[in-house]
């Protein structure tokens, strides 16, 4: 199951439909837990990780009981280092997990939308996912497989400083929500630094997914929690919910002036960038990128038509680990093999 799943160019949960999905493109959260019985991974010894190990996936049954779908754990010696990094490229790891694989584990839902990792930074990480602005239900999912592994599984908690963490700043809830956005209408009017700086205010970070904060590969933006102490999860999710939806108002305010104000301006440059994913025939990642902030932008306008989730495929087929692990890239081809699984996406999701 799991081995079909990294190698699918979409996980099932991204085939489902979120609302303000013109905007928002995934919601996330990210549940850190430890042991009381261990010390933190990244001072524990062999022993210590191997039995923290064997607590969390004795744990499964547990989670397969909650009815949303069965898990699997896949231990991270039995994958090879192109399954690792493509595993890390799914969200289903970090890089900890890749490159030291003894004593680490992952467990999967079967749709791909809830993770645990076992001994990265923490015993325990739970991650959730879900299309569009659906944050209340990564929320609800991660919570439900919390509970779910704390009926066997004797956690870190203090009583003044709530669950005990790797990182002091996860201390309290150890809860992270985000959403991830596609701003291209925000960047083309440079509004971007007022928006960053409103939600700075609130404990919130703002920053590009394939870029630094202060630059805009692909108009893709994240937006999460910064403080998880002294806040509950609700109260979290609740600011979350009322910064975004202010963040979909304004994007789709700043895509109805540029189509007012410039309408031929936009329909040029939108349409050009389709041409040159659909014929180029090398591309490096990020202009690939920028590209497809442009497709996703032109479809959400009507100026071309494609199937639902065709975005989400073409980013997953233009990253690194997927050419590499899929696309059966040699050396230095890996900028034609990118265009070619471009094409035939673009092909396969046209409508």
């Amino acid at each position: 199951m799991f081995k079909d799943c990294i190698a699918s160019t979409l996980l099932p949960w991204q085939q489902g439909s979120g609302a303000d999905n013109d905007v928002v493109l995934d919601s996330r959260v990210r549940l850190v837990r430890n042991l009381r019985e261990y010390r933190f991974p990244n001072r524990a010894s062999k022993a210590e990780l191997g039995a923290a190990e064997t607590a969390v996936v004795a744990a499964v049954p547990r989670l397969d009981a909650i009815g949303a779908g069965e898990y699997e754990c896949i231990k991270m010696p039995a994958l090879t280092n192109a399954e690792r990094e493509l595993t890390a490229t799914k969200h289903f790891i970090s890089a900890a997990l890749m490159n030291v694989p003894e004593h680490h584990a992952v467990i999967v839902r079967e749709d791909g939308a809830v993770s645990v990792m076992v001994n990265e930074a923490d015993h325990i990480v739970v991650q959730t996912a879900a299309a569009g602005f659906t944050v209340q239900k990564a929320a609800d999912d991660a919570l439900r497989v919390d509970d779910a592994l704390e009926e066997t599984l004797n956690y870190a908690f203090h009583e003044e400083f709530g669950y005990l963490t790797a990182s002091p700043s996860m201390a309290g809830t150890g809860f992270l929500a985000g959403v991830t956005l596609h701003l291209p209408g925000l960047a083309a009017m440079k509004r971007l630094h007022r928006i960053t700086q409103g939600i700075t205010k609130f404990g919130f970070v703002f920053m590009g997914v394939y870029s630094s904060r202060n630059t805009y590969i692909g108009n893709v933006f994240q937006i999460t929690n910064q403080v998880t102490l002294g806040v509950t999860e609700e109260d979290i999710v609740t600011q979350l919910k009322k910064i975004v939806a202010h963040i979909i108002q304004e994007e789709r305010a700043c895509r109805a002036l540029l189509q007012a104000n410039e309408p031929d301006t936009v329909r040029d440059r939108l349409l050009r960038s389709y041409g040159l994913l659909s014929q180029a025939w090398l591309m490096e990642h990020e202009e690939a990128l920028n590209l497809l902030s442009d497709f996703q932008l032109a479809t959400t306008m009507g100026l071309i038509k494609a199937k639902p989730h065709a975005y989400t495929a073409l980013a997953a087929v233009c990253e690194p680990a997927y050419i590499r692990a899929v696309g059966k890239s040699g050396l230095g081809e890996e900028a034609k093999v990118r265009t070619r699984l471009l094409r035939d996406t673009l092909q396969e999701y046209k409508d």
